[in-house]
């Protein structure tokens, strides 16, 4: 007779640092081994982190206003300040709960409670916009400027590639924007296409091979399959996506790059597009010794441009969105321009005038006036703070 020795998992010893046997474990810690996400309700659902992720974690928010504490007697606290909030000690006695409070600090919530103050004090001109901040404090990557456009930016409120219609900006997420931002800052310069509003372009070929991409779960559902198979994808769409899939300014770097040095032709200095990753036309473009601000098809927008030696800081930000506005039959309300395609210093809407920033919004640190005032305006406040308007989301 062979006699088999062992343990029951209800004799089972955890002696080791190791989760070896998770289920055994949470048996024997009489936890569930199985996870219930929906246990936390409105809470915030993790793994049980308290022995081999046994079961279901619970954290809770704690509301603006709430008391908090910094240093917790407790390994893994169930409640912590909510989103935006962070737990501010009491100033007089460190030992006392703080409390959670939005921190000024972090510069999207700073700009946003200026807002809020400004608002209740009557105060707020018809170019300001409330910053969208996500719950950490960092700048959500869709912004938007009062009745024109929506834009796309990184965390720190950077600039990005992607606009469109404020009345679109529920379609928009900026999600495509901000992977390139990302992955161009670790020096790649290839990855999956864009809309020109910013989003992920469903559809994506690469190197003659096709795929659907499916961005709220990051898979590829349907493909690879050959280019000339572009027209069978469900994710074709025609009012959307062009039959040779190539769009405009992509399609023309393919044949600058596809020229061999003895057959090119240089024709009044024009150079290599340069796209953005949607494919099409960068607002910024240049013809010989000129840069002049482009739509998505190369063309050049109104009579917007510069000499090509100064255009380091030329993004063409109020042209594209005139231009946008213009299409989208909101021309009355567009914004005004300098020459190079940059927003004038200041702005006028009905009887009033403002100083805004590089993106067209207005410069919380100057009032609103009369437009009747305009040219002492002007003189007075422009010249002098012109060199220190920064550029803001």
């Amino acid at each position: 007779m062979v006699v088999l020795a062992g343990r029951c998992v209800g004799d089972y010893i955890h002696d080791s640092i190791l989760c070896d046997d998770v289920e055994a474990i949470c048996d024997t810690n009489d936890l569930p081994y199985d996870k219930n996400e929906t246990l936390c309700g409105p809470a915030h659902f993790f793994l049980n982190p308290k022995e081999c992720n046994c079961g279901t974690f619970c954290l809770w928010d704690l509301a603006e206003g709430a008391e908090c504490n910094t240093k917790s007697v407790l390994s893994y606290p169930s409640r912590l300040c909510g989103p935006q909030l962070t737990c501010v000690p009491d100033p007089i006695n460190v030992d006392e709960p703080g409390t959670c409070k939005k921190n000024s600090d972090w510069p999207c919530l700073n700009l946003a409670l200026q807002y809020e103050v400004d608002q209740e004090a009557g105060v707020l001109g018809p170019g300001r916009y409330k910053p969208n901040c996500d719950d950490f404090g960092r700048y959500s990557p869709v912004q938007c400027s009062p009745s024109s456009t929506c834009y796309c930016v990184n965390p720190e409120g950077r600039r990005l590639f992607g606009e469109s219609l404020i009345a679109d900006q529920d379609k928009m997420d900026c999600r495509c924007a901000v992977y390139w931002d990302e992955i161009e800052t670790k020096g790649f310069s290839q990855g999956l296409r864009c809309l020109p509003n910013g989003n992920f372009d469903s559809l994506n070929c690469q190197d003659n091979i096709c795929f659907c991409f499916d961005e709220d779960t990051n898979t590829i559902p349907y493909g690879p399959f050959p280019l000339n198979s572009l027209l069978t994808l469900p994710c074709y769409n025609t009012s959307v996506h062009r039959e040779e899939y190539y769009n405009p300014c992509h399609k023309q770097q393919l044949l600058w790059d596809s020229q061999s040095p003895e057959n090119m032709v240089i024709v009044a200095e024009k150079r290599r597009p340069v796209c953005t990753p949607d494919g099409y036309y960068a607002p910024v473009q240049q013809l010989g010794n000129t840069a002049y601000c482009s739509d998505l098809h190369g063309n050049l927008i109104e009579e917007f441009s510069q000499p090509i030696e100064q255009t380091k800081e030329m993004t063409c930000n109020c042209a594209r969105r005139r231009q946008i506005m213009e299409e989208s039959g909101m021309g009355a309300s567009k914004p005004k321009c300098c020459p190079n395609g940059e927003y004038y210093p200041w702005q006028k809407r009905g009887l009033l005038a403002y100083c805004v920033d590089l993106n067209g919004n207005q410069y919380n640190e100057l009032s609103s006036l009369p437009a009747t005032q305009e040219m002492l305006f002007l003189s007075q406040f422009v010249d002098s703070n012109l060199a220190t308007i920064s550029e803001a989301p």
